[in-house]
């Protein structure tokens, strides 16, 4: 695996240190394998045992690698606080993304309850009909000034939008249109961040399951969540500490515990990045979802005067893949840098998909909003009810305020919850996913599909 040199004047568990991480990087150590014993690794290396046992003990302390008692030491299979470089070995790239993925597979009994999923279902989409426009004004939209920022009449329908919806006043110069919520995150991975840099991200959170974050070889820290979002607490300690260059936040209707951050933790987490000059972007996929008009879902973009929230809606969680729409809401500066990479990278976006997002946020998105409010709290309410009728006490959730989620946790688990509820004949997406460490006791369900026929 590596060697170590005693003549180098490096201290020897330093060059044990160096040459397990090396090893991991360059995958020679897997994700989840298991380490030599401390014995062995003092034979080969021809070091003392206690050398050895140092070197270990800091790898563990940094999360890299877990000691299990009584089975071994292994490498860390999840990614939080590892720098993952690039990695040129293609077959395992291919293998670590695919792994990560979940997989809805058709099922063959037909009493399973599958709430695996977490898109909207094809009868809940609007019945959206082509706008009247000819190909060659397609064509001129694309070639419109300032166009790879997105059409202008797009653009402004999203700054009209923003304002009926959050009262919520935002420049058509600072609004870039976006291939839906993921092309933004990737770009900002790409455009305002370098390999090696440190981020803070929810845990649990689908920030984690994003493929960017490693191929650009960021350092990822989790945060701890509770029933009102983000620990700020948490946060104070992890800027210092690992020199944290930016934070994602979901705060509306989290994906996947489904909880919502209220007004005075959103000003208290403004309040902190502005002082910490810690920079924020903000998903905000849900925040039309609520089931109550009393839950405020106002943006954390709207608090910030000076300019460090990077806000990213999304029209792909309302229309579907095939129209995959979203907007990045920066400084002009900022949506212009990115905007000059897409171009570069795939000559910016399509105008037909441009024009039927448009025609949905001018003429549908508030009525379909609206029914979709109404029918996901039906569904919600009959899935919680169905729950409590068929789970054993010692599972727990909170009752859903909006959004897609149901976030469930086992008590007393004595194995995988994802094996528990197949038992009872319901699927739901293993929480390993999102990066909970409570990975035996942890899944999220989608009651978005959740029907009496289910």
């Amino acid at each position: 695996m590596f060697n170590i040199q005693k003549q180098s004047g490096k201290p020897l568990y330093q060059q044990i240190i160096e040459g397990i991480e090396a090893a991991i990087i360059s995958g020679e150590l897997s994700p989840g394998e298991r380490l030599p014993s401390e014995r062995d690794l003092s034979i080969w290396l021809n070091v003392n045992r206690s050398t050895v046992i140092r070197a270990l003990d800091e790898l563990a302390d940094r999360n890299i690698i877990i000691k299990k008692l009584g089975s071994g030491t292994y490498v860390n299979d999840q990614k939080w606080g590892l720098l993952t470089y690039p990695s040129f070995n293609w077959r395992n790239n291919i293998v670590d993304s695919y792994q990560q993925l979940p997989s809805f597979q058709p099922t063959s009994t037909q009493s399973n309850h599958d709430l695996r999923n977490g898109d909207l279902p094809i009868d809940l989409y609007p019945s959206l009909k082509l706008p009247e426009w000819d190909w060659q004004s397609l064509i001129l939209a694309e070639q419109q000034d300032n166009a790879q920022l997105g059409i202008l009449s797009l653009r402004e329908s999203v700054q009209q939008y923003l304002k009926t919806r959050f009262n919520f006043t935002v420049s058509v110069e600072q609004i870039m249109i976006t291939s839906g919520a993921q092309q933004a995150i990737s770009l900002i991975a790409l455009g305002l961040l370098k390999p090696g840099d440190a981020i803070g991200i929810e845990q649990p959170s689908y920030f984690y399951a994003l493929p960017i974050f490693q191929s650009v070889g960021l350092r990822i820290y989790g945060i701890p969540v509770d029933q009102h979002g983000l620990s700020i607490e948490r946060l104070d300690e992890l800027v210092h500490k690992h020199s944290l260059k930016m934070l994602f936040v979901n705060p509306n209707f989290q994906n996947p515990t489904g909880s919502v951050m209220p007004m005075n933790r959103k000003k208290a987490l403004m309040d902190f990045c502005r002082r910490k000059n810690l920079p924020i972007v903000e998903d905000d996929a849900y925040s039309q979802l609520s089931f109550y008009s009393t839950i405020d879902t106002s943006p954390i973009k709207q608090l910030d005067i000076e300019g460090q929230t990077i806000y990213i809606g999304s029209l792909s969680k309302y229309l579907g893949k095939s129209i995959r729409i979203g907007w990045m809401i920066a400084p002009e500066s900022v949506v212009n840098h990115l905007a000059n990479i897409r171009q570069k990278l795939d000559s910016g976006l399509s105008a037909l998909p441009q024009v039927m997002a448009e025609h949905y946020l001018n003429h549908y998105a508030f009525t379909h909003e609206e029914h979709l409010r109404k029918e996901l709290h039906q569904r919600a309410q009959n899935c919680v009810q169905w729950l409590k009728e068929t789970l054993p006490n010692d599972y727990q959730f909170d009752l859903p305020l909006g959004g897609f989620h149901l976030y469930l946790t086992h008590k007393n688990a004595t194995k995988n919850i994802i094996d528990s509820l197949a038992d009872m004949n319901i699927l739901a997406l293993s929480c390993e996913y999102f990066g909970d460490k409570k990975l035996q006791n942890s899944a999220r369900l989608s009651f978005t599909h959740f029907t009496n026929e289910s």
